[in-house]
């Protein structure tokens, strides 16, 4: 690919120039909770976490554990996946069409909001859509060179989809979609590669199945088991299909809708090949629309194909204001994409959700001075402040005013303070006991600490601390923030807790 965009001088400026945008992004603003919580995953190395799978952990220890343990390292590698999906976009237009499709579908994918600027963020959706487009790559190839070892490969990008995410199971339910669509598709059902495919996949996601298997299936009742758990609503319908237009890029949307239409009036197998993959997601999709809210990103793995398939309608449409939405796709998408990173890059204080990120190692300087010498521990009540917590404690010095010297009356020494979850526990399996005749070694924490416990209560999340702990006094206030607000402000209270295994989000 390289070689080919160095023929394109300023689609390889594009490339580059966002790349770099990307990554000073990514080096300025300070991880969300969300980050910082699977970067906590990533001390633990585990084939499984009761959210998701581990493939976003395992990211986030590729670069931390081998070159520097920062917000930019963390980040590095779902900052640079972006250039593998360009890749496989790349590759998968020009096998499939030509490179004039091709080279629009690696433009358009800049201008694509939610991946131009989601891959700033260490989230399991980088690495998902990574995969799903392999996938997609891999039937491309399949497709225009009837070799049968693609499904193989096929396979393997599916398989470490699901370990990325488990919305990458629907990839394989998106292969059967294709061959109900297009009949010449299903002449492979008669060979043993798609067979031999689906094996491959088995083993590749198989670390995460064991995982859930010797755990309760845990994530998996996690992610599938909110489809019907609340009452019958049509109030997030409306949300879904105003934001996914928006998410995509309004002028894509355009020709990708346009695109689903050709698919459906004749039978070119690779039309229908980009329309079905994504067709059984969306299908779940909307069936849980109508109990929650589905959140933008869900749809993020489709999102290049969607991109491919609208390239591939506006290379060949013509009419004066089909060329003016072709010609306006990009440069609309790309400018919001960079005004987006820009502001985040200049702005690391943002009002509302959007400062989520600010402020937490103001926080971690300011909680120990309140309780005094007695605390020998703190206790989180919520996973957004107990994961950021852990980040910044990893390089903060906390100061502790007991002796260091026993017959020294006035000296100190500076400590990091053990910090316990006492909320949603079964987010930290390392924290529970280890089974028995196992070392307490790592990655187990054990039990809570003994002795007086610093309870940190974010303003916004009260809960009951008296079910937990005795002896509570409210011991002040805390901000991370210079002009305390409800979502930045935390409650300080001391107590002893009453119960090891007690969890205040019972």
């Amino acid at each position: 690919m390289l070689a080919r965009l160095t023929q394109y001088p300023w689609l390889t400026a594009v490339v580059i120039g966002m790349t770099v945008l990307r990554l000073i992004t990514a080096s300025q603003v300070g991880l969300v909770p969300d980050e910082a919580y699977y970067w906590l995953w990533a001390q633990h190395p585990d084939l499984g976490y009761y959210d998701h799978p581990p493939m976003v952990a395992w990211w986030i220890m590729a670069t931390t554990n081998y070159f520097f343990d920062s917000g930019f390292f963390v980040r590095l590698s779902f900052v640079l996946s972006f250039l593998g999906l360009s890749w496989l976009t790349y590759d998968s237009a020009r096998v499939l069409f030509d490179t004039a499709i091709a080279r629009r579908a690696v433009l358009w994918l800049n201008a694509c909001l939610l991946l131009s600027i989601g891959s700033v963020v260490a989230t399991p959706d980088p690495p998902s859509v990574l995969m799903w487009a392999g996938g997609l790559w891999a039937l491309a190839r399949l497709l225009t060179s009837n070799k049968g070892w693609w499904w193989l490969v096929f396979g393997l990008f599916a398989g470490l989809g699901v370990e990325a995410k488990y919305t990458n199971l629907f990839l394989g339910l998106g292969v059967a979609a294709w061959m109900v669509m297009d009949k010449p598709a299903r002449r492979w059902l008669l060979t043993p590669w798609p067979y031999l495919g689906g094996l491959v996949a088995l083993a590749a996601m198989a670390p995460n199945l064991m995982w859930n298997l010797n755990h309760d299936w845990t994530t998996v009742e996690k992610q599938f088991g909110r489809i019907g758990a609340q009452d019958f609503t049509l109030k997030f319908l409306i949300e879904f299909i105003l934001s996914q237009p928006l998410l995509l890029n309004p002028l894509i949307f355009v020709f990708a809708a346009l695109g689903v239409l050709a698919a459906f009036q004749n039978s070119e197998s690779r039309l229908k090949l980009l329309v079905a993959l994504p067709l059984p997601l969306f299908a779940y999709l909307l069936v849980h629309v109508f109990h929650d809210r589905i959140q933008g990103n869900w749809t993020a793995p489709v999102f290049p194909g969607l991109v491919l398939l609208g390239a591939v309608v506006a290379e060949g449409i013509e009419g004066k204001g089909w060329n003016r939405a072709r010609w306006l796709a990009a440069p609309l998408g790309i400018a919001l994409s960079v005004g987006a990173l820009v502001f985040l890059a200049l702005t690391p204080r943002l009002p509302g959700m959007g400062g989520l990120s600010e402020g937490w190692q103001r926080l971690a300087n300011e909680i120990p001075r309140h309780p005094g010498p007695r605390v020998k521990w703190i206790a989180t009540t919520d996973y957004n402040t107990h994961a950021e917590l852990a980040y910044v404690g990893k390089q903060s010095v906390y100061y502790n005013p007991e002796p260091f010297f026993p017959l020294a009356c006035c000296s100190f020494h500076w400590m990091q303070p053990t910090l316990y979850a006492m909320a949603e526990r079964e987010r930290y399996p390392w924290q529970s006991s280890p089974p028995a005749g196992q070392s307490k070694g790592f990655p187990w924490q054990g039990p809570p600490p003994e002795g007086l416990a610093l309870i940190v209560v974010a303003a916004d999340k009260p809960v009951d601390i008296g079910k937990c702990f005795s002896k509570v006094q409210d011991v002040g206030t805390a901000s991370r923030t210079e002009k305390p607000g409800k979502k930045s402000s935390y409650r300080l209270y001391t107590g002893t807790l009453k119960d090891p295994n007690c969890d205040l989000a019972d």
